[in-house]
């Protein structure tokens, strides 16, 4: 099992186990060739956070939680 970067950009603390520990999903965007991101949502306040991600904007619709805005996006 991965372990998640130990950052948010909300400034959350994330665990490796336990109730602290993000989940992990992927996203599809388009700042990458191959345009995948290991994605993790904080526990604490619901942050989506992409891996190696360089524009949150051009995530895919489709691959993103509804209702989560540009302004619950970011990088890790």
């Amino acid at each position: 099992m991965r372990v998640p970067p130990p950052a948010c950009p909300a400034g959350h603390r994330w665990t490796t186990s336990g109730p602290g520990r993000p989940s992990e999903r992927f996203v599809t965007c388009g700042c990458t060739i191959d345009r995948h991101h290991t994605l993790w949502v904080c526990p604490t306040c619901g942050m989506h956070c992409a891996e190696g991600c360089h524009d949150v904007a051009l995530w895919a619709g489709s691959t993103v939680s509804v209702g989560i805005t540009v302004e619950r996006r970011g990088r890790v």
